[in-house]
């Protein structure tokens, strides 16, 4: 008996080291069988920094997670960020189903993840992902995928950057839930506690608080709403973004309304800063790159230029390169103005043609009415639209 207590005591660290060199052995499959899955099905270079099985808590986490895709068309430079990073990604998993053909998870967590989408003229680096999740590609000789019930994140941002335009837009959310269905080609996210942010030529614009809701399918976001606000305003987005795959077609509808101080951000320095708020409404539809756009925009009271305009209206017509506000309303002093401006923003010369109409009364003249038009050169970098608005602010004071 004696000798048999023995002999269990020194098979049992044995049957530890066999136990946790297996459990390193199966670490290590899963971490390549991961990496060769995702990289395979999307067409990316994928890699992590570690792979862990926690057998007591069921739990499998794997941390520094990257997948970088190239550019989808050639060009001389293809390099871009990473797709998508994440700190730390867990999961609370069916351990069975680890040497299954079909990994059963209950939950998948991520935290401290990063998706950036980067379009440039020479290609994007999110299309044949998006073209390969939609054709549900499998990578060669493996033919078992995961099925998961619910995926929350914590910390994590979404960004969409326009590199030849200096124009990117990060979707932060502080928390959020993600619902598959059954066959993981359909999900729901809720977005309840996050902010927004917009990059324009290097310059910063935040707001405090957003929510957002959204569906994903076939390659798409069929129903999308976003809600935010912050001192400067609130804003709220509507619609639909399809054919990620192909050609992104988006129809959204924006309304909100936008304290000018706010923009001071995007101002150079010293530039004065505009005075009063507007409100807007707003439908953009057609290809993401060639959006067309129609908008009504108001405002009670504005400063430019150090003038005081009231009773603002503009409708806005908008296509690519081209921008028609017909007409424009407003108030300055005792005389109202009301005018149409056809604008050029393509090209090297970028130009408006205007023609206004001014009546009122003043001075020896009584009642009058004016007609004028004219060609005004527009600003060829984003830095320089503040001193033109002041500029127009102070054309608007001269009657």
């Amino acid at each position: 008996m004696r000798g048999v207590r023995l002999g269990l005591l020194l098979l049992l660290p044995l049957l530890v080291l066999l136990g946790f060199a297996g459990t390193r052995l199966l670490e290590h499959s899963l971490k390549a069988r991961l990496e060769v899955a995702l990289g395979q099905s999307f067409g990316c270079s994928v890699g992590s920094g570690g792979f862990e099985i926690h057998w007591a808590r069921r739990t499998v986490e794997v941390s520094n997670l990257t997948m970088t895709c190239p550019l989808s068309v050639s060009g001389p430079d293809r390099s871009v960020p990473p797709l998508v990073t994440i700190r730390k990604l867990s999961a609370r998993v069916d351990i069975l189903s680890l040497l299954n053909r079909v990994i059963a998870l209950d939950s998948l967590s991520v935290d401290g993840g990063r998706v950036t989408a980067v379009s440039r003229a020479s290609g994007d680096n999110y299309r044949e992902v998006l073209e390969r999740w939609a054709a549900g590609i499998h990578p060669e000789g493996l033919s078992g995928g995961a099925t998961i019930r619910r995926i929350s994140f914590v910390r994590t941002d979404l960004s969409i950057l326009l590199a030849d335009r200096g124009v990117g837009v990060t979707l932060h959310a502080d928390r959020a839930l993600l619902r598959p269905n059954l066959f993981m080609n359909r999900f729901r996210l809720e977005i309840p506690s996050g902010s927004l942010s917009t990059v324009v030529a290097g310059r910063t614009l935040a707001s405090s608080t957003l929510r957002a809701t959204a569906s994903f399918a076939e390659g798409g976001l069929p129903d999308l709403e976003i809600r935010t606000d912050s001192p400067g305003g609130r804003l709220q987005v509507q619609g639909q973004i399809l054919s990620f795959g192909t050609e992104p077609v988006a129809s959204l509808f924006i309304q909100g309304r936008l304290t000018l101080a706010s923009l001071a951000p995007l101002l150079p320095a010293g530039t004065p800063v505009p005075g009063g708020s507007m409100a807007f409404r707003s439908y953009l539809h057609g290809r993401i790159d060639r959006l067309r756009a129609r908008a009504v925009v108001t405002a009670p009271e504005l400063t430019l230029g150090g003038r005081r305009l009231r009773d603002l209206r503009v409708i806005l017509s908008m296509v690519p390169g081209m921008l028609e506000a017909r007409p424009v309303e407003v108030t300055v002093g005792e005389s109202r103005i009301r005018g149409r401006l056809w604008a050029n923003l393509a090209g090297p010369d970028p130009r408006a043609r205007v023609r206004v109409r001014e009546t009122g009364r003043g001075g020896i003249m009584g009642a009058f009415t004016l007609t004028a038009s004219g060609v005004v050169p527009l600003p060829k970098k984003p830095e320089d639209w503040g001193t033109f608005l002041g500029g127009l602010g102070h054309l608007a004071g001269v009657s």
